[in-house]
C-alpha cells in the first residue's frame, strides 16, 4: 500500500452538487471510473508524499494560511470557462477554472500553498506543483482509455450535461482541504491512474474559507 496526500479547494455545496451528478453521468456513461473514484474538490497541490509526523505541522500551517485568506478575500469568487480538455494528459475532461484567467486570489492561495509544502519537513516538495504549471481544474473524467472517436463523444456529452444540470459558471471557495490517499494498486507511481482500481481516501482537515 501507498498513501499520497491532497491540498485543494472545496467549492460551495451547490455548485458541488451539480458538478458532482455531472460528473457521475458522465464517468458511468463511459465506463471510466478514475474520477469518480475522488471527492470533488479542486486540486491545488497533490499527490504529495508526506511523513506521519509531518502531518500535525501541515495542519496547523493549513489553518493559519485559510484563515489569513479568509480575512483577505473570504469566499472568494471563481470563474470557469465551462468543460473543457486537452492533449496532454490524455483522457482528461473537466471544468476549466485556468480560462480566461486565474482568479487573483487563487493564485496567492496557491502560491503560498507551495511555499507551505517547501518549508514543512517531512513533505517531498518535488510532488507540489509550480506557480507556471498551476492550472486550476474540477475533474470530471480522468485517465479514459477511450478511442478518439469515442472520446470526443465524451466530450460533447459532458458539455451537454453540464448545460443541462445548469451548472452555473461562477462559484466560491468555501473550504480548503488536507485529504490523505491509499492505494494497492499505485504502488509508488500516481502519475497514470493506476490508482483507480482502489483509491480509498479521507479527508482530513476543512478550514472554512
Amino acid at each position: 500500500m501507498s498513501t499520497r496526500y491532497s491540498i485543494g479547494l472545496a467549492l460551495e455545496p451547490g455548485f458541488t452538487s451539480r458538478a458532482y451528478r455531472a460528473r457521475q453521468l458522465i464517468c458511468g456513461q463511459y465506463a471510466s471510473w478514475a474520477a469518480e473514484m475522488n471527492m470533488v474538490y479542486l486540486p491545488i497541490a497533490g499527490f504529495l508524499r508526506c511523513t506521519d509526523s509531518a502531518v500535525s505541522s501541515m495542519e496547523a500551517s493549513l489553518e493559519d494560511l485559510a484563515s489569513r485568506s479568509k480575512q483577505a478575500a473570504p469566499q472568494f469568487e471563481l470563474s470557469h470557462n465551462g468543460v473543457a480538455t486537452r492533449p496532454d494528459p490524455p483522457g482528461h475532461v473537466f471544468l476549466d477554472f485556468a480560462s480566461p484567467a486565474v482568479a487573483a486570489a487563487l493564485n496567492r492561495l496557491h502560491t503560498s500553498v507551495v511555499d507551505l509544502v517547501a518549508e514543512t519537513d517531512g513533505v517531498n516538495a518535488a510532488d507540489a506543483n509550480t506557480v507556471m504549471e498551476f492550472q486550476p481544474h474540477l475533474p470530471l473524467l480522468q485517465y479514459a482509455h477511450l478511442p478518439e472517436r469515442v472520446f470526443a463523444d465524451a466530450v460533447e456529452f459532458a458539455r451537454a450535461v453540464a448545460t443541462d444540470l445548469q451548472i452555473p459558471s461562477s462559484t466560491q471557495a468555501w473550504r480548503l482541504l488536507l485529504l490523505r490517499f491509499e492505494s494497492d494498486a499505485a504502488n509508488d507511481d500516481w502519475s497514470e491512474g493506476s490508482w483507480a482500481a482502489d483509491l480509498r481516501w479521507e479527508l482530513l482537515a476543512s478550514y472554512p474559507l
